[in-house]
């Protein structure tokens, strides 16, 4: 049986879930007037995208604590761990970047055209010429200036484990010489435990995710910057599980109230200094994507 302070916290009730429910579908809808992606985003300035997705993460009751330096000028390949569909607008709303997500998202209804509005670059994992495609697709992005969002799992977790690493886009950042960025991202109960209640994982379908989510009444996000890695010589693997190591760190840094285990058994290294957390406010908005590589 699993401790008490795992859990999070009563469900809300199903009018209110229902109101969030209407709240959100609105500003979904409000997503299709913005304009479409700049190319490349402002790094300056909060683009429009940006802040539709900071309003998005308010009407969930999500409080977003970044730790870490924000970095300067880009781009950077930013790699995360995958917990969820919300890691989209979180990361977006801070980064103003591009995501790779997997082809099918593409067909979905709605989100697809949403993500193809936002930049999306996507990709077939069955088919080797289309990661070769991508990775072209990415080094294009880096020469406009713009930074792209991996997840290089492949897949979603629960948030209590790190899988392996696919390392086949890190060649983006060897070919280029663009800084890798590892974040890694938790989203955790008042008490710093993790919040299995925001986890889109197992098969489940998008509409029980998305009901559950507009169930809980505090959503904590909370992302860590690591350093950013500056390639060298070595190679795309090494690369990537050196950001897997940075992210693991991360996870299991003294800030944490878990431990996060990585599916490798690897000893994760003695954690870093805990730099301030910077929080985020949300707007005095009421109420309150796809899946990506």
């Amino acid at each position: 049986m699993k401790n008490a302070s795992h859990t999070s916290s009563r469900p809300l009730p199903r009018t209110i879930r229902g109101l969030r429910a209407f709240h959100v579908a609105t500003h979904v809808v409000g997503c299709f007037l913005l304009p479409a992606a700049e190319r490349p985003p402002s790094a300056k300035s909060r683009d429009a995208l940006s802040l539709w997705c900071q309003r998005l993460l308010a009407k969930f009751g999500v409080e977003v604590t970044v730790e870490g330096a924000l970095p300067g000028a880009g781009p950077f390949l930013i790699v995360s761990n995958h917990i969820s569909w919300m890691d989209i607008p979180l990361i977006r709303h801070l980064f103003p970047a591009q995501f790779i997500a997997k082809e099918e998202i593409s067909l979905w209804p709605v989100i697809g055209a949403g993500a193809k509005r936002a930049g999306t670059l996507f990709i077939s994992r069955e088919k080797l010429s289309s990661l070769h495609a991508t990775l072209d697709q990415v080094c294009q992005s880096f020469g406009r200036g713009e930074s792209v969002v991996l997840f290089p799992e492949g897949t979603t977790t629960t948030g209590e484990g790190l899988l392996p690493f696919r390392s086949g886009l890190f060649q983006s950042a060897l070919r280029t010489g663009i800084p890798i960025l590892p974040v890694a991202l938790r989203y955790t109960t008042l008490a710093g435990h993790t919040n299995p209640a925001v986890s889109y994982t197992g098969g489940e379908s998008f509409g029980r995710s998305f009901w559950r989510t507009l169930g809980e009444p505090r959503i904590i996000a909370r992302l860590s910057l690591c350093q950013p890695i500056f390639p060298g010589k070595t190679s795309r693997k090494d690369l990537a599980a050196e950001a897997r190591q940075a992210i693991l760190s991360a996870l299991s840094g003294r800030g944490s109230a878990d431990r996060v285990s990585s599916i490798l058994h690897c000893r994760p290294e003695a954690s870093r200094e805990a730099a301030s957390p910077l929080t985020l406010p949300s707007p005095p908005l009421s109420g309150g994507s796809p899946i990506a590589l």
